[in-house]
């Protein structure tokens, strides 16, 4: 599924009109999709009443087209224009359109009034360019609105469809229907928990349009990474499936460094070395029998020191990835190495935790970067990077993901509900995945998903939609199970085996 931006949807429609079908034509088609999806709520009911919340907009144009349509049908409908009449020439015009058939209300008093009777209400206030606040009357309004089924047009009133963002009194809907193509704030918290059942409806834009869209978004789905899956011949050897090399762990961190080498080898890397502390080694080695070890040197704190540069970078020689970070610990010899680590390595770098924290200040070395790049940061690590605050992230997610990509030419995938991954050309959302997996260790398993996957040879946009689109669906299905109060990140790894076999299993279908 493809989104796109208030500022994208409005050149598709420029391109669209420009192109023969005009902007009449398509507020028309938005509207006769709107009447549908009413009218297939009101199937089962009995002489139901439709109450429409208008603004002064093309939103409310699209109201005005349907409750016409509505009315056309013998069914009792009410237009409530709570910001007066339509400034814009198009929906004034369809307004007048809609002639003296539908009731027409014109004081807030009287939609409170009518939303008594209503069985249905449309939400059309205000639309996809909406950001900033609710007036304390408008908020009043929408509270009372949401004891009824509420229908949104576009996107609910209130939210913000560039960013995700909701104002205080957010219109909270049952379902909303969106024109042409879903908004990408739909896809954010919070506005997606305003949402409800989202219905992308189609009004005549030219698919070819779409192609004209710069810095396209879309969902990663199911059926976006069905052939990712290596493939495994009958005569292959551990050789074929990469060799990743994890500088990850310290002494009192071995955890992260076990995690992440854990879903790393059941992501079906063939060869995996930890590079880590002797203290480190001792533990991840009791648990897990597969990995081989390279012996670091560390201060007296037990955290790696730079002068295993040397020996680090004739591994990384031999490597298909190296994953740097989870546990590392964050120290002057910590930033000395992961800074020249990226300078020099010659196979790709996945960089998360600690790893990302080694650059914050100086990320202009992601520049210099010898191989290929991804970055695994939440947001208080990116914020770090960025030299912002975390909650500066979370308003605007997508504008910082993309705005690092394209700076520094790498990937990033910004953690959190929604996970972006942008890269330099486009960007991903992802859906899967749920708050049970908000706990120390998840990103871990994550990080060497990724990193197992770019050994094997997937190139980093589809290892990273790959990745996180199996993590976010493994911990559903952890949770299902476990609840996601219980689930811990190793029952993500644990839910891996069975998502493979049905891939597996996909990918072997003639």
């Amino acid at each position: 599924m493809r989104l796109v931006t208030p500022e994208q949807m409005r050149t598709l429609e420029e391109l669209s009109d420009a192109n023969g079908v005009s902007y009449e034509e398509l507020m028309e088609q938005a509207g006769k999709n709107l009447f549908a999806v009413i009218m297939r709520q009101i199937e089962q009911l009995n002489r139901p009443r439709i109450l429409f919340l208008c603004g002064n907009g093309n939103n409310g144009g699209d109201c005005f087209v349907a409750a016409r349509h509505l009315a056309e049908q013998g069914v009792a409908v009410t237009v409530a224009l709570v910001s007066g009449v339509p400034k814009t020439i198009l929906a004034y015009s369809v307004y007048k359109q809609m002639g003296k058939t539908v009731e027409t209300l014109s004081s807030l008093k009287d939609a409170f009034t009518a939303l008594k009777t209503a069985d249905i209400v449309v939400d059309g206030v205000y639309g996809t360019g909406f950001h900033g606040t609710l007036r304390p009357e408008i908020r009043a309004l929408f509270e009372e609105a949401q004891k009824r089924f509420v229908i949104a047009v576009d996107v609910p009133s209130g939210g913000d469809a560039a960013t995700g963002a909701a104002a205080d009194g957010t219109m909270r809907c049952r379902m909303t229907v969106t024109f042409g193509a879903c908004k990408f704030g739909m896809v954010q918290y919070p506005l997606k928990g305003c949402c409800g059942d989202v219905l992308v409806a189609d009004i005549g834009i030219d698919e070819s349009l779409f192609e004209q869209i710069e810095y396209p978004v879309e969902v990663v789905t199911e059926t976006t990474i069905a052939d990712f899956l290596p493939e495994r011949r009958p005569d292959a050897h551990k050789g074929q499936f990469g060799k990743l090399l994890c500088v990850t762990g310290s002494e009192n961190m071995p955890g992260a460094a076990a995690l992440s080498a854990q879903a790393a080898l059941r992501c079906g890397v063939g060869l995996l070395r930890i590079a880590t502390a002797p203290a480190a080694i001792a533990a991840i080695a009791a648990r897990y029998h597969e990995p081989m070890f390279q012996r670091l040197r560390t201060d007296s704190a037990g955290f790696a020191s730079f002068d295993n540069y040397e020996a680090i970078l004739a591994s990384a020689k031999y490597s298909s990835a190296m994953l740097i970070g989870c546990g590392l610990g964050v120290t002057e010899d910590t930033k000395k190495l992961v800074r020249t680590l990226i300078r020099t390595a010659p196979c790709p770098i996945i960089l998360d935790a600690d790893g990302i924290n080694c650059v914050a200040g100086s990320i202009d070395i992601l520049k210099e970067a010898k191989a290929g790049l991804i970055l695994t940061p939440h947001a208080a690590e990116m914020a770090r990077l960025l030299s912002c605050s975390p909650g500066e992230v979370q308003e605007n997610r997508m504008y910082c993901a993309s705005k690092l990509a394209k700076e520094c030419g790498v990937t990033v995938v910004l953690k959190g509900a929604g996970t972006i991954i942008a890269t330099p050309e486009r960007a991903y959302v992802n859906a899967t995945g749920n708050p049970g997996m908000s706990k120390g260790g998840s990103g871990d398993v994550l990080a060497g998903m990724i990193a197992s996957f770019v050994a094997q040879g997937l190139t980093l946009d589809h290892a990273a939609n790959f990745s996180v689109y199996l993590h976010g669906k493994a911990g559903d299905c952890a949770a299902a199970k476990l609840s996601e109060q219980a689930m811990l990140p190793s029952d993500i790894i644990d839910e891996l085996p069975a998502l493979f076999l049905q891939l597996e299993r996909h990918q072997n279908q003639p």
